[in-house]
This record gives structure tokens, C-alpha cells and sequence, in this order.
């Protein structure tokens, strides 16, 4: 494992999670107790498991680094046929673009290059798509999972490797709560006012530019369409 991925996982196993639907779980770091809420995506070997966070991003974890209690979940939840699998990314190189990503400004073009960094890809931008390109699968999909945590969404030229899909559930509340979405102007918030638009129920927001997370009011609202709100304007989050 190579060192910007363990940082990530120092960096993702630190953070606590709110609330999350059934499908996911609270995984436990074995040294120190530090909880993630993810969901069982699968096992890449004997050796580590593939969690899936809130917000769709998908992170590699060591099994040894885990409580007894997660390593036996994992255990069962690898030989179970209906277990959520996905195919193993390209080994070799390749090209991903993703359009209809919400792309006004400037600031929004530099929050995608910033979130994929990290990655050993090189990334561009042009209207509203973005294109992600690199000697491996494996780290465009990293790339693009780190997009869609910045708050980001686009739809994949790519059979395999792309922005996952989320479960965010069909129960109904009067308020959800918002965050990690990309708001850096007010071209953005306009984006976010003409996607809740589309929300039954929606009735009003407190998205300001610049915000780490707002809070959606309304009648019988639910986290799984806003999510599919927000991705149909280009723009990614996690709702609680």
C-alpha cells in the first residue's frame, strides 16, 4: 500500500460519521476505537476490504486494522451471493470523461483539479465536462471518487470506472440535512435552487456560496431524490 493511500485511510478511519441508512454499518479502528460509517463494497484479497462512505467515495481499509467484530462481519458479508460487487478497474491505462458536471466558474474548475491531486492522473476541464486520464484504472477511479466527494457529479464515459452510485433511502422527513456539496458562487447556489425545485415536498433551503453544508425544509421529503436532484445539475453531496 503506497503512501498517499494509507494517508487516506488514516485520514477517512479518523472521521466519525452522522447517521446513515441500514445498509451501511459503524467499522472500528482496533487501535484506538476511531469509527467510519461505511458500507461493505467487497474484498480485493485475504488482506483488505473496499467501504463505501456516505458520500459515494470508496476507500481501500487493511482487515487487521479493524475489531474482531468487523473482521467476522466482513467474513460473512464476502460469501454471501447478493454481497455488492463492482468490477476491478482497468490495470493499465486509461481515459475517463465525465459531462454535465457543474462546471460555472473558475472556482469550480480548480475544486476539480484540486480534488484529484492527489492522484497520479492527469485531469482537464471544457465546458461542462472533465476528463480524467492515467497510466492506471485504479487511480482514476480514485481520482473520480475524490471529484464526487469535492461535490462534484458527471455521468461516465466508462463502462467500470465512474462515480458509484448511492442508497440514500426513501424515508420521509421535513428537514435533511445537506453537505459536501461544491458551493462557491452564487452560480452555484442558483444550480442547487433549481434542483430542490424538482424535489416533492421542497418548500425551502439555506444554501449560501461558500457553505460546508445547508439544511432542506419540507413536507415528506426524501434523501434519495434530492441526492438525484443535485446530480442531475452536476453537483454531488451527502444528505442525512
Amino acid at each position: 500500500m503506497n503512501r498517499t493511500l494509507l494517508l487516506l485511510v488514516a485520514t477517512v478511519l479518523a472521521f466519525v460519521a452522522g447517521p446513515c441508512e441500514s445498509e451501511a454499518r459503524t467499522w472500528t479502528r482496533a487501535s484506538d476505537g476511531a469509527k467510519i460509517e461505511g458500507e461493505f463494497v467487497r474484498m480485493k484479497d485475504a488482506t483488505t476490504v473496499f467501504i463505501r462512505r456516505d458520500g459515494g467515495a470508496v476507500v481501500e481499509v487493511p482487515v487487521a486494522m479493524l475489531v474482531a467484530e468487523d473482521q467476522a462481519a466482513i467474513k460473512e458479508l464476502a460469501t454471501m451471493p447478493s454481497a455488492p460487487t463492482k468490477p476491478a478497474p482497468p490495470a493499465g491505462e486509461t481515459e475517463v470523461t465525465l459531462t454535465d458536471v457543474h462546471l460555472c466558474c473558475g472556482g469550480c474548475r480548480r475544486g476539480v483539479e484540486k480534488a484529484a491531486s492527489g492522484f497520479d492522473v492527469e485531469v482537464s476541464t471544457s465546458g461542462s465536462r472533465v476528463t480524467v486520464k492515467g497510466e492506471k484504472g485504479s487511480e482514476v477511479q480514485k481520482a473520480l471518487d475524490a471529484i464526487a466527494e469535492a461535490g462534484f457529479y458527471g455521468s461516465s464515459d466508462h463502462e467500470t470506472v465512474k462515480i458509484a452510485d448511492v442508497a440514500a433511502g426513501d424515508s420521509e422527513s421535513s428537514k435533511v440535512k445537506v453537505s459536501g456539496v461544491h458551493l462557491c458562487c452564487e452560480s452555484c447556489v442558483k444550480a442547487v435552487n433549481e434542483a430542490l425545485s424538482s424535489v416533492s415536498g421542497f418548500q425551502e433551503h439555506d444554501a449560501a456560496d461558500g457553505a460546508d453544508s445547508f439544511e432542506v425544509s419540507g413536507e415528506g421529503l426524501k434523501a434519495g431524490e434530492i441526492v438525484a436532484a443535485l446530480r442531475a445539475k452536476g453537483l454531488n453531496g451527502t444528505v442525512r
